[in-house]
């Protein structure tokens, strides 16, 4: 079993700084056909399901950039945690937002798993003007249980 070239990481990671801006067509660069995706809102399988999850997550975009801080590698896989700063329609009226999160990534010569950790909450639910408010509050109360 071959690793993967130390080229792969690399390249993956200056794919994503642009997210807008990168193609499509380029994931095969990374991502073996057979490849696992997995985000805090949907799993896909398939080098064909990614790129369309993926195209579909464009949408209402205006802006998506990941700066990557130092990651652990080995082998066989990655951990790359990132700052994510996006703008969406939906969101806070389009104005820029950041997240942070992490990519495991498991691989041989291409990737055949990819898993993005990051808070849900923060990205989507804490900025909705309702929902935002209530999570908020929920936050608050666990901490303060936390401290006690």
């Amino acid at each position: 079993m071959e690793t993967a070239t130390p080229d792969l990481l690399a390249e993956l990671q200056a794919y994503y700084r642009n997210f807008l801006t990168a193609d499509p067509e380029q994931l095969a660069r990374f991502y073996r056909p057979d490849v696992v995706f997995r985000d805090p809102v949907h799993e896909v399988t398939g080098l064909l399901a990614v790129r369309r999850y993926f195209e579909g997550m464009r949408d209402g975009l205006e802006d998506c950039r990941f700066e990557f801080d130092k990651g652990v590698v080995s082998a066989n896989s990655a951990c790359l945690p990132w700052q994510m700063h996006f703008a969406h329609r939906a969101l806070k009226g389009g104005k820029p937002l950041s997240l942070r999160g992490c990519s495991l990534l498991r691989f041989e010569q291409h990737i055949y798993f990819h898993e993005d950790f990051y808070d849900m909450g923060a990205m989507v639910y804490e900025r909705v003007p309702l929902v935002g408010s209530l999570v908020r509050a929920i936050k608050s109360r666990i901490a303060r249980a936390g401290e006690r």
